[in-house]
Protein backbone atom coordinates (compact mmCIF):
# COMPACT_ATOMS: atom_id res chain seq x y z
CA UNK A 1 0.00 0.00 0.00
CA UNK A 2 1.26 3.48 -0.68
CA UNK A 3 0.07 6.57 1.05
CA UNK A 4 0.50 10.37 0.62
CA UNK A 5 2.80 12.39 3.26
CA UNK A 6 3.20 16.19 3.12
CA UNK A 7 6.12 17.45 4.93
CA UNK A 8 5.53 20.73 6.37
CA UNK A 9 6.13 23.93 8.49
CA UNK A 10 4.43 26.61 10.32
CA UNK A 11 4.65 29.79 8.09
CA UNK A 12 6.79 32.39 9.43
CA UNK A 13 8.15 29.88 11.72
CA UNK A 14 11.29 28.14 11.63
CA UNK A 15 11.02 25.52 9.54
CA UNK A 16 12.89 22.73 11.28
CA UNK A 17 12.01 23.61 14.46
CA UNK A 18 8.06 23.59 13.20
CA UNK A 19 8.43 20.60 10.49
CA UNK A 20 5.95 17.96 10.64
CA UNK A 21 4.71 15.10 8.54
CA UNK A 22 1.34 14.55 7.68
CA UNK A 23 -0.29 11.69 6.56
CA UNK A 24 -3.53 11.84 4.19
CA UNK A 25 -6.10 9.13 5.37
CA UNK A 26 -6.22 7.39 1.80
CA UNK A 27 -4.47 4.88 0.52
CA UNK A 28 -3.28 3.44 -2.60
CA UNK A 29 -2.54 -0.16 -4.42
CA UNK A 30 0.26 1.15 -6.89
CA UNK A 31 3.12 3.79 -7.03
CA UNK A 32 0.79 5.07 -10.47
CA UNK A 33 -2.08 5.52 -8.61
CA UNK A 34 -0.55 7.76 -5.95
CA UNK A 35 1.36 9.76 -8.19
CA UNK A 36 -1.97 10.41 -10.48
CA UNK A 37 -3.72 11.49 -6.98
CA UNK A 38 -0.26 13.19 -6.27
CA UNK A 39 0.42 15.22 -9.26
CA UNK A 40 -3.78 16.12 -10.14
CA UNK A 41 -3.86 19.96 -10.57
CA UNK A 42 -7.51 20.76 -11.53
CA UNK A 43 -7.07 24.70 -10.56
CA UNK A 44 -6.33 27.87 -13.16
CA UNK A 45 -3.07 28.46 -10.24
CA UNK A 46 -0.64 25.65 -11.27
CA UNK A 47 -1.00 24.24 -7.65
CA UNK A 48 -1.01 20.60 -7.11
CA UNK A 49 -4.50 19.90 -5.52
CA UNK A 50 -3.04 17.91 -2.75
CA UNK A 51 -0.60 20.93 -1.34
CA UNK A 52 -3.60 23.06 -2.24
CA UNK A 53 -5.64 21.08 0.19
CA UNK A 54 -3.61 21.20 2.70
CA UNK A 55 -2.70 24.67 2.81
CA UNK A 56 -6.78 25.57 2.95
CA UNK A 57 -7.36 22.66 6.06
CA UNK A 58 -4.39 24.28 7.74
CA UNK A 59 -6.18 27.83 7.33
CA UNK A 60 -2.47 28.79 5.64
CA UNK A 61 -0.85 28.32 8.55
CA UNK A 62 1.36 25.49 7.02
CA UNK A 63 3.19 25.26 4.04
CA UNK A 64 5.04 22.43 2.59
CA UNK A 65 8.41 21.29 1.78
CA UNK A 66 7.74 18.31 -0.02
CA UNK A 67 5.43 15.77 -0.42
CA UNK A 68 5.15 12.50 -1.86
CA UNK A 69 4.29 8.90 -2.09
CA UNK A 70 5.39 6.03 0.02
CA UNK A 71 5.25 2.83 0.66
CA UNK A 72 6.65 1.32 3.92
CA UNK A 73 6.86 -2.25 2.97
CA UNK A 74 9.49 -1.69 0.39
CA UNK A 75 10.87 1.71 0.84
CA UNK A 76 9.57 2.55 -2.24
CA UNK A 77 9.14 6.65 -2.72
CA UNK A 78 8.28 9.37 -5.03
CA UNK A 79 8.94 12.90 -3.75
CA UNK A 80 8.47 16.36 -5.19
CA UNK A 81 9.86 19.55 -3.82
CA UNK A 82 8.06 23.27 -4.43
CA UNK A 83 9.53 25.40 -6.99
CA UNK A 84 9.62 29.22 -5.99
CA UNK A 85 9.39 31.74 -8.93
CA UNK A 86 9.25 34.59 -6.79
CA UNK A 87 11.99 33.18 -4.80
CA UNK A 88 11.81 31.60 -1.56
CA UNK A 89 10.57 32.94 1.50
CA UNK A 90 13.74 34.36 4.33
CA UNK A 91 12.49 31.74 6.49
CA UNK A 92 13.76 28.47 4.06
CA UNK A 93 16.91 30.47 2.90
CA UNK A 94 19.60 27.90 3.10
CA UNK A 95 17.27 24.97 4.12
CA UNK A 96 17.53 22.16 1.96
CA UNK A 97 15.56 18.73 1.90
CA UNK A 98 17.89 16.02 1.17
CA UNK A 99 17.04 13.97 -1.83
CA UNK A 100 16.72 10.52 -1.05
CA UNK A 101 17.34 9.26 -4.45
CA UNK A 102 14.03 9.43 -5.60
CA UNK A 103 12.43 11.06 -8.52
CA UNK A 104 11.50 15.31 -8.10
Amino acid sequence: MFKILILAYLIGQDPIATQQTFELQRSFESMEACKQELTLQTRDNGTYDVTWDFVVKGEFNWDWLAFGCVNDATGEQFMIEPTYPLGKPDELQGVRIKDQGTPI
